[in-house]
């Protein structure tokens, strides 16, 4: 054979066993094609954007469907944690991506006798409800701890990826966080193990809050529904009720109704008193705080076995459930802490107090009274004994007012700073000496944060379970454990799959 001959024959033979291109792929190269013969003044570089977008999705579908069938097997047996599964066939199913829906043909088995199905390739990559992929799920539920379903569906559709109805926004974050409960003890330990204390914290406050938020109450008429039964939602279906009733469910209202539901902040601050780090919990309405307090004190016992060290500060406004919860905790304090500890009232609570009876002394909104309260307040803040003098000169005003319901509105500000006083929650001089917090900002703007800015909104109504997925996975965001969260709870989902011996 002629040199040329070989030559073709070898190129021939190459070109023969080439990959053939996928259609996305000559998709793609036909719009690079397109793109070389665009003149410059009369591009439409929307629509070039949006071209590319949907041809980038069409090639990572098409690589997303190579991944799951990697994690398949044609195996007529499998061990799946230990135990055989067999009676193998093959079954189409439907996978989310954040490339869009993606269709195969997998293995399914079942154990001796039939029942339920397994599928490898969903247990060995940890698919979200048999369906979604860990990534997917890490952004429906980002997106509904931070927007409404509707906002957040028309968010995705408009960056064009991990697109979602929004009612798969509503259905999948409520099935995570109904699999979380009925896990919860597990996983929060775990979270907890994973966190770490900064290296220069020294002191941590602990506080607590109640804050409102809108529910339907027991008689409201069903909303957004074709029944005046419907069938329970999805997620009970599948995992039970999860949440309990609430106080809604037995608070006689009609239409929407609020309802007191409550956040706490383990907060840590260093030797100059600079904030360093908080975790952030939330729970919605229910009967004592019980599922808070019991979670922010755990979280409070880890933090102390780590760092016995460290000085405690107790913190919250003049509320008495909230203080009854705190008390018990101090007095369940390990043995083992050697930290300073203190219980402070709000210093921002104390000073409204102090402007109320200012006014009733001076008058509202006088010169007089501003100057009064200023007074006031800082004498209670920085003096030693400072509220006691602040008391005592407030006593002392009190023959001077001149009006009943100005005397009523003094006495309501002293019995409040002295209830304060007694019970040893104003010692504000001597933390402000070792540079502890003397304020709950922190505290109060878990409120805001948390319920406020997401949940309060026109016409917003919150279901027990339903304001409970977004507390959830609002409150993992802004205590930077999202990323741990969800690695809990992929792990829920996966499991060990081996061929079987």
């Amino acid at each position: 054979m002629c040199l040329r001959g070989w030559l073709e024959l070898r190129q021939n033979v190459g070109m023969s066993t080439e990959r053939r291109e996928t259609d996305a792929e000559q998709a793609l190269r036909a719009f690079e094609k397109k793109i070389g013969e665009m003149q410059g003044d009369s591009i439409d570089l929307k629509s070039v954007e949006e071209e590319i977008r949907r041809l980038l999705e069409a090639r990572g579908a098409e690589l997303m469907r190579e991944v799951l069938k990697r994690a398949d097997t044609a195996a007529p047996e499998v061990e799946i944690d230990g135990k055989c599964w067999g009676n193998r066939r093959a079954q189409r199913g439907t996978y989310y991506t954040v490339f869009g829906a993606v269709e195969i043909e997998r293995s399914v088995y079942q154990r001796a006798g039939r029942g339920r199905i397994a599928v490898p390739l969903e247990l060995r990559l940890g698919m979200v409800e048999g369906r979604y992929t860990p990534k997917m799920a890490r952004i429906l539920t980002r997106a509904l701890a931070v927007m409404t379903e509707v906002d957040a569906a028309a968010f995705l559709e408009e960056v064009g990826t991990a697109k979602a109805s929004s009612s798969t926004l509503g259905r999948v974050p409520s099935a995570l966080a109904a699999r979380y409960e009925t896990r919860r003890e597990v996983i929060e330990v775990a979270l907890r193990e994973r966190d770490v204390i900064p290296d220069n914290a020294v002191t941590v406050q602990v506080g607590m809050d109640g804050v409102m938020v809108p529910q339907d109450g027991e008689h409201a008429r069903p909303r957004g529904r074709k029944t005046e039964s419907p069938e329970p939602p999805r997620h009970e279906r599948k995992y039970g009720p999860v949440s309990g009733d609430g106080p809604a469910g037995g608070d006689g209202c009609t239409g929407r109704a609020w309802h007191e539901a409550s956040v706490g902040t383990l907060s840590f601050f260093d030797v100059d008193g600079q904030r360093l780090k908080t975790i952030y919990l939330a729970r919605m309405p229910e009967p004592h705080k019980a599922t808070l307090v019991h979670n922010l004190e755990a979280e409070l016992q880890v933090a102390l076995s780590d760092r016995p060290a460290l000085n405690i500060v107790f913190a919250s406004d003049g509320a008495a459930p909230q203080w009854t919860a705190l008390d018990a905790m101090a007095d369940r304090l390990p043995e083992t802490c050697t930290g300073h500890r203190m219980k402070l009232v709000d210093a921002f609570h104390v000073a409204e107090y102090i402007q109320m009876a200012a006014n009733a002394v001076e008058g509202t909104a006088t010169s007089a009274a501003t100057i009064l309260a200023a007074t006031w307040r800082e004498t209670a803040k920085a003096a030693v004994g400072g509220p006691a003098t602040v008391l005592r000169s407030m006593r002392a005003r009190r023959p001077a007012v001149p009006t009943k319901a100005r005397v009523e509105e003094l006495d309501a500000a002293i019995q409040y700073i002295d209830t304060q006083n007694t019970l040893g929650r104003m010692q504000y001089y001597e933390a402000q000496q070792h540079n502890f917090p003397i304020g709950t900002g922190v505290t109060e703007a878990a409120g805001k944060t948390l319920v406020g800015v997401r949940m309060k909104r026109a016409g917003a109504r919150f279901s027990q379970h339903g304001g409970q997925t977004v507390l959830l996975f609002r409150a993992a965001l802004l205590s930077d454990r999202f990323d741990a969260l969800h690695e809990e709870l992929r792990s829920t989902y996966a499991k060990d799959v081996r061929l079987a011996a």
